[in-house]
């Protein structure tokens, strides 16, 4: 239930509430919908008589049950076709900027690369150049744990192998089994750290942003030239980005952050 404000128009609340309910299952009863959210059979039905009229809900002629239609997820698709992952999450990013004052990335991952996809530079003069476009590694760098974290297992595990076959026997057993450890760490914390692993005299931290079907859509990632990584920085960045990235990831529609089923 939304908090209450001077603006909040309970009715559309509990419109919303009954929506959001429905959403759960693929009909209900009138009687079974009304104890689920807690609102009187009387008023519950003149919300799904509304909404049948304006297209929402649907009530077939051989049953009772109510359900929804698709309207909403035809509105959702057109939302999605309007907006990239970049656009959305570019004020988030910048907020970012703001509060920690070090170059904000926002990427995703093509083949054994993380691809910067947009960022917010610090006006800094020590700070790494990094560009759109420009890729690194996922082996080592907090982006790339990040990401291999919150991937589906098959394919982090198809991604893994890649990763090893790629290096040509540079990565050896040990460690790859190291690296694991460090993805599992970051999938029980919701974030990844990079301690110049990838970049000599950089810092980098990382979490994941989630979409609608609560899969993994990009990580966004602060980088800080070491020089400036003093006492605090790491736990003040890391609350600062998982904040951002958990208010991008619901406003992508994701149902939690990080969504039940990645726990």
């Amino acid at each position: 239930m939304a908090k209450d404000s001077y603006y909040t128009i309970g009715s559309v609340v509990k419109v919303f509430s009954v929506l959001e309910q429905m959403t759960t299952q693929h009909k209900w009863e009138l009687a079974e919908l009304s104890r689920a959210v807690g609102i009187p059979k009387t008023t519950v039905h003149r919300f799904l008589l509304t909404l049948q009229d304006l297209g929402y809900v649907s009530q077939s002629d051989q049953e009772s049950a109510y359900a929804l239609t698709f309207k909403l997820f035809t509105m959702g698709s057109q939302i999605a076709e309007h907006a990239t992952i970049q656009e959305v999450a570019r004020p988030y990013c910048k907020r970012l900027l703001k509060a920690i004052g070090e170059t904000v990335n926002l990427c995703v991952y093509s083949g054994t690369e993380m691809v910067v996809v947009d960022r917010q530079l610090t006006t800094k003069m020590l700070r790494q150049d990094s560009i759109v476009g420009h890729s690194f590694p996922i082996y080592l760098s907090a982006s790339g744990k990040v990401c291999l974290a919150f991937l589906e297992p098959t394919k982090a595990g198809s991604l893994l192998e890649d990763i090893r076959k790629e290096s040509d026997g540079a990565i050896g057993a040990e460690d790859m089994a190291n690296f694991i450890k460090k993805i599992e760490k970051a999938r029980e914390d919701v974030v990844a750290y990079d301690d110049q692993e990838i970049y000599q005299g950089v810092y980098c931290i990382a979490v994941p942003v989630f979409d609608h079907n609560d899969d993994l859509a990009a990580t966004i990632g602060v980088s800080v030239p070491s020089v400036r990584f003093v006492q605090g920085m790491r736990e003040m960045a890391t609350q600062e980005l998982s904040k951002a990235a958990e208010q991008l990831s619901l406003r992508l529609g994701a149902s939690s952050y990080p969504p039940v089923k990645r726990t």
